[in-house]
């Protein structure tokens, strides 16, 4: 009998031993999180890193679908390379992380240029740090398939090899490199042609704000990290210098507006440009941003004018229009200012974000093909096998997997373990 009880206590202590293993990544990455300062910037943990070349027909291929690191440094353009089918809009998006705490202007901008084999332009796209200082900044370039009209043939529409340039405009900047995070999406065509979906306008009513209970989420260090938002509503904090990134799914015909809010502290210095929102749409286009001013008070940022997703809107000549131009995942990056360390420190405030999706999602249009990420995802928020591939990983429910199989394998043990001992009671 005693025997048996001594072999209970040595395979329980091993499924123990079992569950500690299991739960390593999490205790580990708490305990680091406990001494470390939070990184300013989360990369895909699968992203392969690349060198960009200075010579253009030299550039490594970047493949669709898999993400990528990369660094850029000083004012000189690195090329890439893309393999491109004849069929398929692709978008190219890069994002720039400059090293904290410097400050940045609208001169001082990320370029993306897509060339073909020729070296004929088919788009390039910029943006500058708007806001004064130094935080992450996404800018997606498009190779598009046209219509033939008959008059003028389209640039870039051959199947073949096309090239990528990525530089920056640094006029007096600092020279320290900026760390890139790049992917290649492309979008199939549409089964039939003309096709162009739901053409609504937006509702006219301003849409009611979320219902649900607000949840406790903190919200990613990049766009691979980008946390899911189930009840619509997240709380959390945000210390002065930092981004967060939230994502919401959007269907055919839906419209998303969002709102951040600061919560109101002790009364201090007037921050231009504390608190800005930004919504980006499932390739990382910018669709728009919005910015409020903090001194201590409740302070909110809206972006409230985004139309609802349309395959038309894509001819929209206003960026904003032009960015919800298919469904998907819909990311939203909140930024507070590093100047609000002068008066509240880097105790963090507290921040409140409000993603509403307002309308029924439709069904088309249909691609003629994988659609990859540009489709809404279910209510189980998977990712196809094109989506980024650590957004699931990092949502709340991201160690339900891991803490549901340590829990079964230690029960299994345990089981095991009540077995050996009915059989030594047996045979004592």
């Amino acid at each position: 009998m005693a025997a048996g009880w001594g072999l209970l206590r040595q395979i329980a202590a091993g499924a123990a031993a079992v569950l500690m293993v299991c739960a390593v990544p999490g205790a580990a990455s708490a305990h680091e999180e406990a001494e470390d300062p939070p990184a300013t910037y989360g990369y895909d943990p699968k992203a392969q890193t690349v060198t960009g070349s200075s010579s253009m027909l030299s550039g490594p291929e970047l493949t669709e679908g898999d993400p990528y690191r990369s660094t850029l440094a000083g004012s000189d353009p690195v090329y890439f390379r893309v393999a491109l089918d004849a069929r398929s809009n692709a978008y190219v998006s890069a994002v720039a992380v400059p090293e904290s705490g410097g400050e940045l202007t609208a001169l001082h901008s990320l370029q993306v240029s897509i060339m073909d084999a020729e070296g004929a332009s088919c788009d390039r796209q910029s943006q500058g740090f708007a806001n004064g200082f130094a935080q992450p900044l996404a800018v997606s370039a498009i190779r598009t398939i046209e219509a033939a009209d008959g008059e003028t043939e389209a640039k870039c529409q051959e199947a073949g090899t096309y090239y990528v340039a990525i530089s920056r405009s640094s006029r007096g900047a600092d020279a320290a490199p900026w760390q890139l995070d790049l992917r290649v999406d492309v979008e199939a065509p549409l089964k039939k042609a003309g096709a162009g979906g739901p053409s609504d306008a937006a509702p006219d009513t301003k849409p009611a704000k979320p219902t649900g209970a607000p949840a406790s989420v903190e919200g990613g260090t990049g766009f691979a990290l980008a946390a899911p938002v189930p009840s619509g509503t997240a709380t959390s904090g945000i210390s002065a210098g930092q981004s967060r990134f939230y994502r919401v799914p959007v269907g055919w015909g839906q419209r998303l507006t969002v709102a951040a809010e600061l919560a109101a502290s002790r009364k201090g210095s007037y921050v231009a440009s504390a608190l800005s929102v930004s919504v980006y749409n499932p390739a990382r286009m910018h669709a728009d941003t919005a910015v409020s001013g903090y001194r201590g008070e409740a302070a909110t940022a809206d972006v409230e004018d985004l139309p609802a997703v349309a395959y038309k809107n894509r001819s929209a000549r206003q960026r904003t229009d032009a960015a919800m131009r298919f469904p998907g995942w819909y990311y939203v990056k909140v930024t507070a200012s590093p100047e609000l360390a002068t008066t509240w420190g880097k105790d963090p405030l507290k921040l409140t974000v409000r993603l509403t999706v307002d309308g029924t999602a439709r069904n088309q249009p249909a691609y003629a093909g994988d659609p990859g990420i540009f489709h809404l995802p279910g209510a189980n928020p998977s990712p196809t096998p094109k989506a980024p591939s650590a957004a699931e990983d990092t949502g709340n429910g991201g160690m339900k997997p891991l803490a549901i199989g340590a829990f079964g394998t230690g029960t299994l043990l345990l089981a095991v373990a009540g077995a050996r001992v009915a059989r030594a009671r047996r045979t004592s």
